[in-house]
């Protein structure tokens, strides 16, 4: 319209001009010219004026036009369009305003849902950047301008349930292996072995088929399936309980067969999925099988352990030990020195066994050195450190972290010993800088593992540390390569802390070692000696025992005190001296540690799964002997945290074989 008004104006001005160049022409009078372009110059301002006021009505009416249109499209905006906003008071984080769309989410029944903390809260979260909400049925993505005080959100509910579908529908891979299948049939004929395969094949072939899920037979003792993450968390859901199941008839039928699973899913690719599957199984066979270990195919998931409600049964093997002992031969040959390292606080078990490698490495002629802090030490150690002088060979192999980060190279071995999270090493730091690891513990692997060790040889089924590494030893000695006296004696005393004397998780393998290490000098009265307390230990157990609670008829609580600090060593002989009691099945004592953490030390007598309580409280260790070191809480917040882990693990705490 704008163009089109100065297109007039300007024709009028043009045929104007015209009409007065003629009048100079055609006209000599000066008086007509001059009244004529005067009334000619008037009509042009008229003209002019005329056409302005034109164009200011049409703009007017333009933008009474677009204001109008506004109006309507904010209004559609506000109250039909399925968008909630709402606008609150900055201070108070009251609302002051909501459009229909938040209405009809907030106000129910004549009440309002919307209030000062639930504004504040969405304000939180969205400065943590989580901006989805949930009110009944739907979901929502909300976004806060601060500067506006205005909080807007839509419905993506419908997104939601498709990427949760979405979610549900991926490939899950899982592998079944059947426990101690080969010892079982060893002494079995053709037509028992055939009922054994049938009876398998059976219970897990009727528990598949009520998932729906795609399976196949490997062999006689592995099957492999294929499933939808839904069909997992179903499974998941009722605790896989195809372990107890198949425990229960198998124990009727008088053989010892149970299952362990390795499950995963979300890998990027079916070769990932599978790989982690795989590496799920291997970890729960590790833990002693009986298990199903379910895990996201990415590195940072944390694995979902269910079952192990049983000890571990012996699984390894003489053939396997000489295996094992021929790989670490061959590790050593190709390291520069050797570098053996427990856990902090080491017991008799981490200082027997990190002896009995050095003398493995001393095989091979390879330095070997005993990384030990001194400022971390327990009664039982500083008795092995005197005695250590009397053998100044042994002594100076003895070095501080700061020592040994001065002395590895590049090709130096790090072994690990008794443990095998690194966040337990004695000297982190140190263990970060080595490349080449080696683990060798008998505690049930965690989540938490070293990436790329050379060889793990970790064995549940044994009694500890010091009895892997023996029987190493046994393999590659002679009579020119033999332990020491000290060196047996302390080995002996390691197995004799895990073992409590050879009472508990104690095979014949376990005697067979024992029976190896006194040919080779160990002195019994020695490790009786090394092993013993003093008068202060004794009088500070007995205060701690005092202090015991029942949980369950037959399961007791013992707190320290706030204030005072206990070592390690103390704490689990309380539990031990409580476990020795009548009634008493499982002992858990809480005290602050000298590392001013709060630890729980438990034991069970084998009808109660120890181990299981402590995992969930971040801990770990065996059926019969497990602990935790927790940080920033106190012990009665530590007490707290037990009492409810065992309330909600009280169904599958004990061991339900008959």
């Amino acid at each position: 319209m704008k163009k089109n008004g100065m297109k007039r104006i300007l024709g009028s001005v043009f045929v104007l001009f015209l009409l007065e160049v003629m009048l100079l022409f055609f006209l000599s009078n000066k008086y007509m010219i001059i009244a004529g372009l005067l009334i000619l110059n008037l009509v042009l301002i008229n003209r002019i004026f005329y056409l302005i006021k034109k164009i200011e009505i049409s703009n007017t009416e333009k933008i009474r036009e677009a204001s109008t249109i506004a109006e309507k499209s904010l209004d559609y905006a506000f109250n039909e369009v399925s968008v909630g906003i709402i606008n609150y008071d900055p201070d108070t984080k009251e609302a002051k305003w909501l459009n229909p769309f938040a209405e009809d989410i907030f106000h129910k029944d004549g009440q309002t849902l919307i209030s000062s903390e639930l504004i504040q809260t969405y304000v939180s979260r969205a400065e943590k950047g989580k901006d989805i909400f949930k009110v009944g049925d739907h979901v929502y993505r909300f976004n806060i301008d601060t500067n506006q005080n205005t909080i807007t959100f839509k419905d993506i509910t419908e997104e939601s349930n498709l990427y949760q579908e979405k979610l549900e529908m991926q490939t899950a891979i899982g592998i079944v292996s059947v426990d101690n299948y080969d010892d079982i049939t060893d002494s079995m004929d053709e037509k028992e072995i055939s009922y054994l395969n049938s009876f398998i094949t059976t219970m897990v072939s009727d528990w598949m088929d009520e998932y729906q899920v795609f399976y196949k037979r490997l062999n006689a003792e592995r099957y492999f399936f294929i499933a939808q993450l839904e069909d997992i968390k179903k499974m998941m859901d009722t605790k896989f309980q195809i372990l107890d199941k198949i425990r229960k008839e198998s124990s009727t039928r008088e053989i010892a067969i149970t299952l362990s699973m390795g499950i995963s899913y979300g890998g990027e690719t079916l070769s990932q999925t599978g790989n982690t599957a795989q590496t799920n199984l291997d970890t729960a066979l590790v833990r002693g099988g009986d298990q199903v270990v379910v895990k996201e195919a990415k590195d940072n998931a944390k694995p979902i352990f269910y079952g192990g409600r049983t000890a571990s049964v012996a699984k390894r093997t003489r053939v396997r030990s000489r295996a094992m002992s021929t790989a670490i031969q061959g590790i050593l040959a190709e390291s520069s020195d050797v570098y053996i390292m427990g856990h902090r606080f080491p017991d008799m078990d981490a200082i027997g066994s990190a002896f009995g490698m050095a003398r493995l490495a001393k095989f091979h002629h390879k330095e070997a050195w005993v990384v030990l802090d001194k400022n971390e030490s327990i009664p039982d150690v500083d008795r092995v450190m005197a005695e250590l002088e009397k053998y100044p060979e042994l002594a100076k192999q003895i070095i501080t972290p700061k020592e040994a980060m001065k002395r590895k190279t590049d090709s130096s071995l790090l072994i690990m010993v008794d443990y095998h999270k690194p966040s337990l090493s004695i000297s982190q730091e140190l263990y970060e800088q080595f490349d080449k690891v080696v683990i060798i513990d008998h505690h049930r692997r965690g989540d938490e593992f070293p990436a790329k060790p050379l060889l793990a040889y970790i064995e549940s089924s044994a009694s500890s540390a010091s009895e892997l590494v023996t029987e190493l030893i046994e393999y590659q000695s002679n009579a020119q390569r033999s332990l020491d006296k000290l060196e047996a004696t302390l080995l002996l005393a390691g197995i004799v802390v895990d073992t409590k004397s050879f009472s508990v998780r104690t095979t014949a393998r376990t005697f067979d070692v024992a029976s190896y290490l006194r040919t080779c000098g160990a002195d019994s009265s020695l490790v009786q000696y090394l092993l013993s307390s003093d008068l202060t230990s004794y009088l500070e157990m007995n205060s701690l025992i005092a202090q015991s609670e029942y949980v369950t008829p037959d399961t007791v609580i013992v707190t320290g005190s706030e204030e005072k600090e206990y070592d390690s060593v103390t704490a689990a002989k309380t539990a031990d001296t409580l476990l020795s009691m009548v009634g008493i099945n499982a002992a858990f004592v809480i005290t602050k540690r000298t590392d001013k953490q709060i630890g729980i030390s438990a034991r069970s007598n084998g009808s109660i799964n120890v181990q299981l309580i402590m995992e969930n409280l971040g801990g770990g260790g065996h059926f019969t002997n497990a602990a935790v070191q927790l940080t920033n809480v106190t012990v009665t917040e530590v007490k707290e945290q037990l009492l409810k882990v065992i309330q909600q693990n009280i169904d599958v705490m004990y061991d339900p074989a008959p």
